[in-house]
Protein backbone atom coordinates (compact mmCIF):
# COMPACT_ATOMS: atom_id res chain seq x y z
CA UNK A 1 0.00 0.00 0.00
CA UNK A 2 0.94 3.36 -0.61
CA UNK A 3 0.19 6.60 1.03
CA UNK A 4 -1.28 9.50 -1.86
CA UNK A 5 -1.61 12.97 -1.38
CA UNK A 6 -4.79 14.25 -3.10
CA UNK A 7 -5.84 17.80 -4.23
CA UNK A 8 -9.02 17.40 -4.52
CA UNK A 9 -9.95 15.46 -0.48
CA UNK A 10 -12.99 17.79 -0.33
CA UNK A 11 -14.75 16.64 -3.57
CA UNK A 12 -13.58 13.11 -2.62
CA UNK A 13 -15.69 13.55 0.71
CA UNK A 14 -18.60 14.99 -1.53
CA UNK A 15 -18.19 11.29 -3.44
CA UNK A 16 -18.18 9.46 -0.57
CA UNK A 17 -20.98 10.81 0.71
CA UNK A 18 -23.64 11.47 -2.50
CA UNK A 19 -22.71 7.16 -2.37
CA UNK A 20 -23.38 6.46 0.79
CA UNK A 21 -26.58 8.36 0.78
CA UNK A 22 -27.73 6.15 -2.23
CA UNK A 23 -25.84 2.82 -0.90
CA UNK A 24 -27.49 2.96 2.33
CA UNK A 25 -23.51 2.76 3.49
CA UNK A 26 -20.36 4.09 3.63
CA UNK A 27 -17.87 2.97 1.06
CA UNK A 28 -14.18 3.22 1.91
CA UNK A 29 -11.97 5.61 0.40
CA UNK A 30 -9.65 3.05 -1.33
CA UNK A 31 -12.86 1.08 -2.38
CA UNK A 32 -13.50 4.40 -4.47
CA UNK A 33 -10.03 5.14 -5.59
CA UNK A 34 -10.06 1.15 -6.68
CA UNK A 35 -12.99 1.83 -8.72
CA UNK A 36 -12.06 5.02 -10.02
CA UNK A 37 -9.01 3.58 -11.32
CA UNK A 38 -10.92 0.66 -12.68
CA UNK A 39 -13.47 2.81 -14.67
CA UNK A 40 -10.55 5.11 -16.08
CA UNK A 41 -9.14 1.61 -17.88
CA UNK A 42 -12.57 1.40 -19.20
CA UNK A 43 -12.70 4.62 -20.23
CA UNK A 44 -9.28 5.37 -21.33
CA UNK A 45 -9.35 7.75 -24.37
CA UNK A 46 -12.31 9.55 -21.91
CA UNK A 47 -9.10 9.76 -19.46
CA UNK A 48 -6.79 10.81 -21.86
CA UNK A 49 -9.11 14.17 -23.02
CA UNK A 50 -8.88 15.14 -19.25
CA UNK A 51 -5.52 14.59 -18.40
CA UNK A 52 -4.40 16.22 -21.64
CA UNK A 53 -7.51 18.31 -23.54
CA UNK A 54 -5.52 19.23 -26.53
CA UNK A 55 -6.43 18.07 -30.02
CA UNK A 56 -5.24 14.11 -30.82
CA UNK A 57 -3.29 13.11 -34.04
CA UNK A 58 -3.49 9.48 -34.83
CA UNK A 59 -2.68 8.10 -38.04
CA UNK A 60 -5.08 8.84 -40.55
CA UNK A 61 -6.18 12.43 -39.27
CA UNK A 62 -2.59 12.89 -40.12
CA UNK A 63 -2.77 11.57 -43.41
CA UNK A 64 -6.15 13.42 -43.65
CA UNK A 65 -4.17 16.81 -42.97
CA UNK A 66 -1.59 15.91 -45.52
CA UNK A 67 -3.67 15.61 -48.29
CA UNK A 68 -5.88 18.38 -47.64
CA UNK A 69 -2.66 20.57 -47.60
CA UNK A 70 -1.55 19.04 -50.66
CA UNK A 71 -4.84 20.06 -52.33
CA UNK A 72 -4.52 23.74 -51.51
CA UNK A 73 -0.95 24.25 -51.68
CA UNK A 74 -1.68 25.07 -55.58
CA UNK A 75 -3.91 27.70 -54.64
CA UNK A 76 -2.07 30.91 -55.64
CA UNK A 77 -1.88 33.16 -52.56
CA UNK A 78 -1.76 36.93 -53.38
CA UNK A 79 -1.35 39.08 -50.53
CA UNK A 80 -3.78 42.24 -50.76
CA UNK A 81 -2.08 45.83 -50.28
CA UNK A 82 -1.83 47.10 -46.71
CA UNK A 83 -4.67 49.70 -47.48
CA UNK A 84 -7.42 46.94 -48.63
CA UNK A 85 -7.60 45.51 -44.98
CA UNK A 86 -10.27 46.94 -42.64
CA UNK A 87 -8.08 46.69 -39.44
CA UNK A 88 -4.63 47.58 -39.43
CA UNK A 89 -3.67 44.98 -37.26
CA UNK A 90 -4.79 42.64 -39.69
CA UNK A 91 -2.42 43.57 -42.39
CA UNK A 92 0.02 43.18 -39.71
CA UNK A 93 -1.31 39.49 -39.48
CA UNK A 94 -1.12 38.92 -42.61
CA UNK A 95 2.09 40.44 -43.89
CA UNK A 96 1.23 43.16 -45.85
Amino acid sequence: MSVVKLTKKKQLDTLLAKLALRLGRKPTQQEILDLCVELSLDHFEELVNKVNPGPILDEAKVQRIIKSRETIAKIPWHTPKRDAFVNQDDADLYGA
